[in-house]
């Protein structure tokens, strides 16, 4: 299954918390900010996009583990409606 959310990181611990988040994640996370796509999973990766607007989150796996996974986005309040 595949899900698109979008997500918004403004701060540092929100940017630590994704990040973790992700690398726990079986499932494949893309991440967008309009002109590149990046390795979700990949702090440099995420450093290099412009953090500064909401980001295009693509998770590809299971459905259950994306469902975890946009849970715990949202529980951080990192989900943006």
């Amino acid at each position: 299954m595949k899900k698109e959310v979008k997500v918004s990181l403004g701060c540092k611990s929100q940017i630590v918390q994704f990040i973790n988040m992700n690398s726990k994640s079986s499932c494949e996370i893309d991440v967008q900010d309009g002109h590149s796509y990046i390795d979700g999973k990949s702090i440099v990766g995420l450093l290099s996009l412009n953090l500064f607007k909401p980001l295009d989150v693509t998770v590809i796996g299971d459905d259950n583990k994306i469902r975890d996974l946009i849970d715990n986005y949202g529980s951080h309040q990192l989900l943006i409606s």
